[in-house]
């Protein structure tokens, strides 16, 4: 039995994961690594986790899939004081009514130790997938043949879905087209450890919407000073055709304003932009399977944005394919 998932966010590596001890799995990803919106940047010596920043873990079912990951401290708690901001001012403590969790010694640890042992190519844009047989055929789009497969799943949002399967003949439903929302992340690196008492915090004023002192997480460099802000929507959305390149100061002046302290002078000043960072709140579509022809979707659509969510609906997938392990 061979597998094709194309994607290697963070559901589509949780499913190969899941499965890859029932199946001979290869996954395809276009970008240059595995992990997604989970994957980490270097610059120098710093590192950011420009993506996600934490995770929650909510159901016991995702608890026990992080098990084994946190018994070989690949996860753990990210804990500390957060604030409310406005206009540089603390306005008070921010309550965070759950746990917060992160992957060590970064946050694409977790989809690295999810891609062990399977077969996963990345910089590879499959083109439409082809019938053959009682299988599919892929190719990349120069047209190179990469194999045929018995099964394949698309693990990825439903506009690359429905090109991927575009052309296959029969029915297969319309993908949930929740308006997807951009973010832009800024990235400072600082010499010298961090010295403030808190860890992130969430500016009610201005085009940032969210801070985490990076370097205060688990495993990380304390040696330095590390920060990732992310945008509001909004505003990421009005500059969506800008080059992050040229935002980066504006968003570094912004960083500036919305801080009730005084940065030290960056080593390194650095934005990067998130087209499809969150999705917007509708009904939980589910993942998609179709036994007979051997087709399969998922991805943030299929349950919400959340890290937790995307890994359940994937393994809900995994389990509707009748290969869990």
């Amino acid at each position: 039995m061979r597998i094709a998932i194309i994607g290697a966010g963070i559901g589509g590596l949780t499913l190969a994961h899941a499965l890859k001890d029932r199946a001979e799995v290869s996954v395809f990803e276009k970008g240059r690594g595995p992990g997604g919106r989970m994957s980490t940047r270097r610059d120098g010596r710093f590192r950011f986790d420009h993506g996600a920043q934490c995770f929650t873990a909510r159901t016991e079912r995702f608890s026990r899939f992080l098990e084994p990951f946190a018994a070989r401290g690949m996860v753990a708690e990210w804990a500390g004081k957060a604030l409310n901001l406005e206009d540089g001012r603390v306005l008070g403590p921010r309550v965070w009514a759950e746990r917060h969790m992160v992957a060590v010694p970064a946050m694409n640890a977790l989809p690295r130790a999810l891609a062990e042992g399977l077969d996963v190519r990345d910089g590879v844009t499959v083109a439409p997938i082809r019938a053959d047989g009682g299988g599919w055929r892929l190719a990349d789009e120069t047209a190179e043949e990469l194999g045929r497969f018995d099964r394949v799943v698309a693990a990825s949002v439903p506009s690359q879905i429905e090109r991927l399967f575009g052309e296959i003949e029969g029915e297969h439903p319309r993908f949930q087209r929740r308006a997807a929302k951009p973010c832009h992340a800024l990235m400072v690196g600082i010499e010298g450890p961090w010295s403030e008492d808190w860890i992130a915090a969430k500016p009610l004023t201005g085009p940032i919407k969210w801070i985490s002192a990076d370097c205060t997480k688990p495993g990380r460099d304390r040696g330095v000073t590390t920060l990732v802000a992310h945008t509001r929507s909004g505003w990421s959305r009005r500059h969506l055709d800008t080059p992050a390149a040229l935002l980066a100061p504006v968003l570094a002046e912004a960083l500036a304003r919305a801080l009730p302290m005084t940065l030290g002078t960056p080593e390194t000043v650095v934005a990067h932009r998130w087209g499809s960072a969150l999705v917007g709140k509708a009904a939980r579509q589910g993942p998609w399977w179709d036994g007979a022809r051997g087709l399969g979707a998922t991805g943030d659509w299929a349950a919400t944005s959340r890290i937790e969510d995307v890994c359940l609906a994937a393994l809900d997938l995994a389990a509707s394919m009748g290969l869990e392990k």
